[in-house]
């Protein structure tokens, strides 16, 4: 348990450092803000989108406030569009930040794993080797009794060893353990990011189906002006000449 709570502490301690990279963006660059002012507009729109045919209908076709209505509700669906595109940008910035913090937390503890992993090794073969010579003096010490104490000796540097073999052991399988638990954050932050990329690119097309419906929308009523008035203005007024240069 304490083992856990400290591999996790170390991954909300990298998450809180990716947070402070983007510490500086409050009020209006907040992800809440920016959620908000989308909902804020999608409101905006809607209301306007609902009522636009409405509108229309009791207007003669060559009014010039059909125009108007068509491109005020453009402008609304473009604002829209624009707050959308925002806050899933931020969102994707931020989780992009995470994903980044993961993978580099994975690569340092896939490299101490080889590191602890040639520990454990070693300590193992010291256990070995010294546990080894002091077996090797037993059948010797009744002939020479002095060699009783160089055998404790090797006896205590072997339990050494096993203490150092048991803490290289815990490294090791912690540092498996955790990164485990990092490769199991960094699919889901992965994944995450995929779903927001495709909620950023759905923004974009959902604008551009949107911008161009209502400039569709805005020809026909000019066709319509046309024929039930062709003397008349058409809608669309005519465009500016070019500046020339100076």
């Amino acid at each position: 348990m304490i083992r856990c709570s400290v591999r996790w502490s170390r991954i909300a301690v990298a998450f809180a450092a990716a947070g402070a990279l983007f510490a500086q963006d409050s009020g209006a660059n907040s992800p809440a803000a920016l959620q908000d002012s989308a909902a804020r507009r999608t409101v905006e729109w809607t209301t306007l989108e609902s009522n636009l045919e409405l509108r229309l209908a009791r207007l003669l076709p060559c009014d010039a406030r059909v125009r108007a209505a068509i491109e005020e509700v453009s402008r609304a669906a473009d604002a829209r569009t624009v707050a959308r595109t925002s806050y899933w940008t931020s969102i994707s910035l931020r989780s992009k930040a995470q994903v980044e913090t993961i993978r580099g937390m994975l690569a340092e503890e896939e490299g101490r794993a080889g590191d602890w992993s040639k520990d454990l090794a070693d300590a193992q073969v010291d256990v070995a080797t010294t546990s080894a010579q002091a077996a090797s003096l037993g059948p010797s010490i009744r002939q020479l009794p002095a060699l009783a104490a160089p055998q404790k000796n090797l006896e205590a540097i072997a339990q050494i060893y096993r203490v150092i073999e048991a803490q290289s052991s815990e490294r090791a399988n912690g540092t498996g353990q955790l990164a485990g638990d990092l490769r199991e954050l960094l699919k889901a932050g992965q994944a995450r990011q995929a779903t927001i990329e495709n909620q950023l690119k759905a923004a974009g097309a959902e604008g551009q189906l949107w911008s161009a419906y209502y400039a569709a929308r805005e020809a026909r009523a000019q066709v319509e002006c046309s024929i039930t008035s062709p003397a008349q203005a058409p809608l669309r007024a005519t465009p500016p000449a070019p500046r020339k240069a100076p």
